[in-house]
This record gives C-alpha cells, structure tokens and sequence, in this order.
C-alpha cells in the first residue's frame, strides 16, 4: 500500500466521525430549531394568533401509524436542509464583518510566522521552508499581492480564496493526517457550532415579536436583543477564524520542531552513554 493510501484509510474513520459530529451539531439540530421556529410563523400567519403552539401540538397529537415514520422523515430533511442553507447565510454574515476589521492588526498567519522565527530562529524556519514550500509565501513580500490573484476562486466558510487560505489548508490537513494530536480540529467545529446559530436567534426574536401571547417588555427588546447576540457571536467566530489559522501554522513548527528532536534522541542518548563509560 502506497503510504498516502495508508494514512488515508487510518484517517478516514475519524474524519467521518469528525464530521458527522459537525453535521449533527451544526446542521441538523439548529436546523430542527429553525424549522419549528418557520412553522410556529407560518402558523400565526394563517391562524392570524388564534393559539398557535398550542394549535401544532394537536395537530401532531393526531398524526398515527405510518403517518409518524413519514413525519419524521420529512422533518430530519427539512432540518437539514434549512440548517444547511442557515449555516450558510451565518458564514456569509459573518464574512461581511470581517470586511471592516480585515484591516486592523496584521494577518494571523503574518503574525504566527513572526512569532515563529522569533522563538526558533532563521535556520529552523529555512529548514521548515525547504520541507514545506508553500511557507514561502509568508516570506516572499508579494503576499497581498498573491492573495489578489485567486479572489474569484470558491472558497467555503465564508473565507476568501487567496494564497493564505491554501497555506492554512495545507497545515490543518498536515496535521489532521499526521498529528492529529496538534489538530485545529475542535476549533473549526466550534465555528461552525457559532455560526449555525446565528438564524436561530434572529428567528426567534422575530417569533416572539409577531406571537400574541408574548409580552410587550419582550417585544420591545426582542429584535435588539437578538442583533446584538449575533454581532457577539460574530465577534467571537472571526476571533476563532484568527485563532484557527495562527494555531494551524504553530502547530506545524511544533510537529516539525517535535519530530527533530525525537530523531535526535538516540544519538544524544549514545553519546551520553559514551560520556559515561
């Protein structure tokens, strides 16, 4: 077996568990929120308030036999599908954030290579360069420039396909397949965890704005309420974004840093023992 096909068929079962657990809690379950949410409106709408949750939950109540297998099959794609399309909508929010704070402070990956050089010095980051050469990028003083180019490229998460977004994937995937101890893993699921949030909240302040029973103190701060949490949320998934790929490219010095040293240790071990004798 080739060793790319071996490291696949060691990866590929935690790499499905990885995202089904993605799609469990940032898919499907918001989704089943945002679901009941569109139907509790939908609901108001045409009963025009009279009793609305209330009114879906006789319904349900009456639904028997082959009728609950239906249901809930129609309800798990339904959740999927709209938590999908709301996932979605939250990365395109949040991206439209980033707009205005892109310019503020120095790139993450700019300023993990810094940090990098200054704490293992030129002659490690060069041998780190000559194993990785796409890590030249961060030294070829064309990097603007180079992220210019690839803009019209797909790019999903919300990020934008430039030279950076490569690197980053290069390192998450590195890690992902080779040490996965030093992975960006849980990082990446707690974004996409924030993000599917987002449409929730906004949805149900709209909910509770438009249901008659709510109380007016609710209806009043219901839609602030709701557009602030999401610009917190928003705040906190580009300050994960950030962390993600600044960690991915440490990561990668470290696993780098790691395997020299345990390459070194047999001979420091013998010359120790030589010493000795």
């Amino acid at each position: 077996m080739e060793p790319l096909s071996g490291l696949a068929a060691k990866s590929a079962p935690s790499r499905m568990s990885f995202c089904t657990a993605i799609y469990l809690t940032s898919v499907l379950l918001p989704g089943a929120v945002l679901v009941t949410e569109l139907l509790v409106f939908c609901v108001h709408l045409v009963r025009r308030g009279q009793s609305d949750i209330a009114f879906i939950l006789d319904s349900l109540a009456k639904v028997k036999g082959a009728g609950i297998v239906v249901l809930i099959l129609v309800a798990i794609a339904a959740s999927f599908v709209v938590g999908y399309l709301a996932r979605e909508v939250g990365f395109k929010l949040t991206a439209l954030s980033e707009r205005f704070t892109r310019r503020k402070g120095s790139p993450p990956l700019t300023a993990s290579w810094t940090r990098i050089r200054d704490t293992f010095g030129d002659d490690f980051t060069e041998r780190l360069t000559g194993l990785h050469p796409i890590l030249r990028h961060l030294d070829s003083g064309e990097q603007g420039r180079n992220d210019a180019l690839d803009r019209s490229l797909p790019a999903g998460g919300g990020h934008q396909a430039n030279a950076s977004l490569h690197l980053f994937t290069y390192s998450k995937l590195w890690l992902r397949g080779r040490a996965p101890a030093l992975s960006v893993d849980n990082t990446e699921a707690e974004i996409n965890i924030l993000v599917s949030t987002i449409m929730p909240v906004l949805l149900l302040a709209v909910d509770a704005t438009v249901l008659s029973g709510t109380p007016i103190a609710i209806k009043i701060i219901a839609v602030p309420g709701a557009v602030l949490i999401s610009l917190v949320i928003m705040n906190a998934v580009r300050r994960l974004r950030k962390t993600e790929q600044a960690e991915a490219l440490r990561n990668l010095a470290f696993d780098f840093a790691m395997r020299e040293a345990e390459a070194k240790y047999p001979d420091v071990e013998r010359r120790d023992e030589e010493e000795a004798a």
